[in-house]
């Protein structure tokens, strides 16, 4: 009666050489092609130079006087206006895209902790708000510096509509969970609420359609409203548009 030979194991090479095999087959795959990597790269590089960029115009520049508002508070040029920079929401939004999109860019794996992906979520829907209010609302005001000019249309131009298209382009499908969205509205809640409690305290508000003094909490406490509302738009879309796009 015949019996087949059960073939033997290969044993793992030992040595250099078996090291080298080992870290090749352990490697992890890096997420993207390198085009990927170059557009990560890219749409994380602007916003950091636009939140960079801030910090010279408030040592530079009083902040900014709007006739009519109710309060009375202000910055003027120095630290204490470039340290005030990032209760901007402009410069909040554009620094969750340049962390999270340089995260993408530089890890040889992507993420997957629903952290990463509601602050990588917060800062798409929050720098697409960005977009659209201040150039539907805001735009206009005084940009009387080449610095000034540059770090405007980087902050509100280029980056609200780089940042989504990278995303739609090159970012992992399937990551824009209900969950992860939801964590990602906190974001923008917690900056609203550090405004309206700070606000009464310097006298100051970063925006003129947050003025206390002069519109009402009530008035104001809408104007939020409808902002978060728009920005769990946005969320929606995302997640909606996350999925058709991970289904082809």
């Amino acid at each position: 009666m015949l019996r087949l030979a059960r073939p033997r194991s290969r044993r793992a090479p030992q040595g250099l050489g078996g090291r080298l095999v080992r870290a090749v087959a352990a490697r992890p795959v890096p997420p993207g092609r390198p085009r990927a990597r170059l557009a990560w790269h890219v749409s994380g590089a602007l916003p950091l130079i636009g939140c960079l960029t801030s910090f010279p115009i408030g040592m530079s520049k009083d902040s900014m006087v709007i006739p009519g508002v109710g309060y009375q508070g202000g910055f003027s040029a120095g630290w204490h206006h470039a340290l005030n920079q990032p209760a901007y929401f402009t410069w909040l939004s554009n620094a969750l895209v340049a962390g999270t999109s340089l995260t993408l860019a530089t890890r040889r794996t992507a993420p997957t902790s629903d952290a990463f992906w509601a602050v990588r979520t917060a800062g798409l829907g929050s720098v697409m708000v960005t977009g659209i209010v201040y150039n539907s609302v805001l735009r206009g005001r005084e940009q009387d510096t080449v610095l000034y000019r540059f770090n405007d249309t980087l902050q509100h131009i280029v980056n609200p509509v780089l940042a989504p298209a990278v995303w739609a382009l090159f970012d992992p499908r399937g990551q824009i969970t209900p969950r992860r969205a939801g964590l990602a509205a906190v974001i923008p809640l917690l900056w609203a609420t550090a405004t309206m409690a700070r606000g009464p305290r310097i006298d100051w508000y970063p925006y003129p359609f947050l003025d206390v003094p002069r519109h009402g909490a009530r008035t104001v406490g809408v104007v939020l409203a409808g902002i978060l509302a728009g920005f769990t738009g946005l969320m929606g879309l995302l997640g909606g548009l996350d999925r058709r796009l991970g289904a082809r």
